[in-house]
Order: C-alpha cells, then structure tokens, then sequence
C-alpha cells in the first residue's frame, strides 16, 4: 500500500538548497520510505506530513512492510530511505559492499529516536502484572499455555509473534528467551493480524510497540517481589524498563541532497518534537546520554553443584566489568542462591557469590563488595522444572544503593577499608 503526502503549504525559505531548488510552480522531488510497520504505522506519515506543512518542499511516497523488505527494496533501488527496528545484517551488509558502500558507513545508518516494546493483551483481560519468568513460560518454553495458570478463566492462552526479521522480535526473544527462541509453537503473524487479535480475542497475548497503542499494555516485574514497571518513557530514561531500541532510517549510501535535509530535520527539535508526539523516545532522551546510569542489576547463572557462572554469565560479566569501570562505580552488593535441590544451600551460595567477586575484583581491584548468602530462598521461578531450577543458581548484582531483599546474612568483603568507615 502507498500513500502520497503532499506538500501543502507555500515553501518556507530558510538558505537551503532545498528551499531555493523547490520554488512556486516547480515539481517537488519525490522521496520513497518504506519498511518496518511499526514505523510506518503512525511515526514516518506524522514526519512526512509535519515536513511537508511546515516546509513544503517535498512529497513523500510511504509504504509498509517489514525491516527485512525494507532494507532489500533500499538495496535494490526502490527506495530512498529505509525504515528500520533493528541494524543492517551481514548479509544485507554484503550485498550493500557489492554496490560499493556500507552500511558503517558515515551518513548510512540515521538513529531517529527510541522504541519502547511492551506486552500486550485484549483490553478484557484482568492480568495487572506479569513476572518475567511468567513472560518465559508463555512465549519461550510454552509451560503456561492456560489463563488459569495465571489465577483467570480456563482459557487456552493465544500467545503471538512477529516473524524473524522484526526487530522487535530480535529485542524480545533475546531479552526473555535467549538462544531457544520464542517456542515454534507461537503463532507467527503481522503487526496488522496482532493488533486485530488483540482487539477481538481475549485469550490473545503478544508483545507491540508502546506508539501503536494495541490492546492493554502489562507492567513486568523482573521477580515476583519486585514493584510492576510500567513500560513508558519515563521508565525507559530513567533505566527502569528493559525493553526499547534505536529505530533507524538507512540510505543507499551517504545521505546528501533533499534525503540529507529531511534527516536533519527529523533530528532537530522540531522533527524530535513529533518523535516525541508519536510515543518514541527522542533522541535527546536515549537512555545512554544520560548523566543518570540506569540501576545496575545483573543475573549470574550456575549449572548444577557449580559455583563457576555457566559460560553466557562469563561472557556477560565481561561487560559488567567494562560498565563498572565506565561508570567509575566504588560499590556492589552480591547475593547468592541455589535451588531447592543443591546440597549445602547457605556455604555454596557464598562460595557462588565469592567466585563473582573474584573475577570482578580481578579487574576492578578497588571496588568494594558485599556478600549475601540466601541459599535457596526467593526462588525466581519454580522449583519444579530444570529451567526454573537453573533460574534459581544465581548471584544477583546491585548498585549499593539499590533496594535489595532484607536479611542480615551480610558479609562485608573488600580489598580496602569500608567506604563508610565500618
């Protein structure tokens, strides 16, 4: 489907080439964008046509698909701009190299502002909350497939996904399922087939994003102990939601000309005031530009008996030592569990959260630690299965003054004396 938004209003001069080129009684240049729905939705027609009403200079040719279908019609020539949720592929980077540019290239890839992906269900639906692990069991290994696992009605759950290409499937399945994926069982379907089944069906549960208002939208709580967080802007600039991404416009090669001006305008207050006004976060809020860091919470895993974190832990330690030391933090608090099976639950859970302490103070040698052993108490998920149970042998990671769970088995460790002089 296409749409021509045209220009409507006189041309406002302001010095460009643009606005000299575009006089009374010329043609305007055309510009076609196309690409990720949930961008062509609300977010590109409200740019376009805030543009051509406060410019006038251009026309603008807008069709809706997918990241992937917009990047390949980008590639092949059909379009000037490619509305993106996600970052070019190797693939599509290589076929970008053959036509004799990148898409590292400077001027390439356009950040535009930030989504926000929240789960959603049908408006009747009387879920308040959902736990991650609760997340887990619906869309990745399918556990809880009834609302009455959920305390509601005896009613199938009709979980749904967006194909492989979206990004925002990128951004959900990585946070939530990791490498097993959503479960093949899902449903696979259109933004367009969600936002009808979310309106129509209450056993339908999917995951959207916060500028399309589809459905209810659910707060998540990363553990059943924890606060709901909404998903908003707010909570997003803040770094208490953990479900957003950069959106992209891409070009064929560096933008110059009239593509050039439109990205510099979508990039300037007035563009990033309608950014805003569509629900996205505006660039100027991305969460990494902020003086205040989002709270540092990690989640080490453990198989089985080991106090060695399993090897994605290893690798996501690595990063933590690298944000630790960006951030110039002085201060982490480590508490360590086991499941409900693991022998020796209290002195297993310290050596855990003592190995964690190792290897970060390998590398940030001044930072100051404390150790809380819980052994298996404040299970994350139920002891029951092999997951849950691998969700359990952990050592959870926090900012000293973040809330932590209340308990005196505290063991003050550090290399150095106690910053608050205890």
């Amino acid at each position: 489907m296409r749409v021509k938004v045209a220009a409507i209003l006189a041309v406002i001069s302001c010095g460009t080439n643009e606005n000299n080129a575009a006089t009374e009684g010329e043609k305007k240049p055309v510009l076609r964008i196309g690409g990720a729905e949930s961008m062509m939705s609300s977010l590109l027609p409200a740019l376009t046509s805030t543009h051509s009403r406060t410019r006038g200079t251009l026309e603008f040719e807008l069709s809706s698909s997918n990241s992937a279908k917009g990047i390949g019609q980008l590639l092949d020539g059909e379009l000037d701009l490619a509305a993106a949720t996600r970052d070019a592929s190797p693939s599509e980077e290589e076929q970008a190299k053959v036509l004799g540019w990148s898409f590292g290239d400077e001027g390439v890839r356009h950040i535009i502002g930030v989504d926000v992906t929240a789960v959603s269900v049908h408006p009747d639906n009387p879920v308040t909350a959902l736990t991650y692990d609760q997340v887990i069991g619906v869309f990745c290994t399918q556990t809880i497939d009834n609302w009455s696992f959920l305390g509601f009605d005896d009613l199938a759950i009709k979980p749904m996904t967006l194909d492989p290409s979206s990004g925002e499937r990128a951004l959900f399945e990585d946070f939530f399922c990791g490498p097993r994926g959503i479960h093949a069982r899902v449903e696979e379907a259109s933004a367009t087939e969600i936002a009808s089944a979310l309106g129509s069906d209450p056993a339908a549960i999917s995951y959207v994003s916060l500028s399309q208002s589809v459905g209810r939208v659910v707060p998540l709580q990363p553990d059943p102990t924890s606060p709901p967080i909404q998903p908003s802007q707010q909570n997003i600039i803040r770094g208490a939601y953990p479900l957003y991404r950069d959106v992209y416009l891409f070009t064929r090669g560096p933008a110059a000309g009239y593509t050039r001006s439109l990205l510099d305008w979508i990039s300037s207050p007035a563009g990033q005031e309608v950014v805003d006004e569509q629900n996205f976060v505006p660039l100027f809020l991305r969460p990494e530009r902020l003086d205040d860091p989002r709270p540092l919470r990690e989640t080490i895993h453990f198989d089985q008996g080991s106090s060695v974190p399993n090897q994605r832990s290893l690798a996501r330690l690595q990063l933590l030592v690298e944000e630790i030391r960006e951030r110039k933090l002085e201060h982490v608090v480590l508490e360590g569990y086991t499941d409900n099976r693991e022998e020796n639950a209290y002195p297993l859970s310290e050596e855990r959260a003592n190995t964690v302490k190792a290897l970060l103070a390998e590398e940030l040698p001044d930072l100051f630690f404390e150790i809380i052993p819980r052994g298996a108490k404040n299970p994350l998920a139920p002891n029951d299965t092999p997951y849950g149970r691998l969700r359990n042998r952990r050592v959870q990671i926090y900012l000293a003054r973040d809330e932590k769970a209340e308990d005196d088995d505290v063991v003050v460790e550090s290399g150095d004396e106690d910053p608050n002089g205890g």
